[in-house]
């Protein structure tokens, strides 16, 4: 019995390492400071030229966000992935998340994709990490991970 509880508390504990290292990977870094020096002159483009570089320059997210709202939405990313992390907490010590707040939190991760704020290869990441240990919602989240797709093929 002792044994099985040293057993359970270092597979919880490589686990929440597991996601903390993952969380701290996607992770996007700190907003650039804006550069207030002027720039030198460039030579002007012409549409052609101007139009490529649009479009590899723009941004893959189908809903923009403003900044005021951005770190408000940060905020609740980084709640989503402690959210995720005490699942995987809970499931160490024998205990069973609530399986409805495990499908909001998903929800809330396909809106958090749609605004660009999580990537979708990121989210389909989380996704297929459930889906590991939570085998009794295996059919929901793999709809998730469908639909995470298509929301990623519609924004390329």
């Amino acid at each position: 019995m002792d044994r099985s509880i040293r057993l359970g508390l270092i597979m919880g504990s490589i686990l929440i390492l597991l996601l903390i290292v993952v969380v701290y990977l996607f992770k996007p870094p700190p907003p650039a400071p804006l550069n207030t020096a002027k720039p030198k002159e460039k030579p002007t483009l012409t549409e052609t030229t101007l139009e490529k570089k649009v479009i590899i320059s723009a941004p893959v997210q189908a809903n923009p966000v403003p900044l005021s709202n951005q770190a408000e939405l940060i905020q609740q990313r980084d709640r989503l992935y402690q959210g995720f992390a005490g699942i995987s907490d809970s499931l160490s010590h024998g205990e069973q998340p609530d399986l409805r707040q495990v499908s909001q939190m998903l929800d809330q991760q396909k809106q958090l994709v749609k605004t660009g704020i999580v990537t979708a290869d990121e989210a389909i990441s989380y996704c297929q990490f459930l889906k590991q240990i939570l085998p009794v919602m295996d059919h929901e989240i793999q709809q998730h991970i469908l639909q995470l797709q298509q929301l990623k093929q519609s924004a390329i």
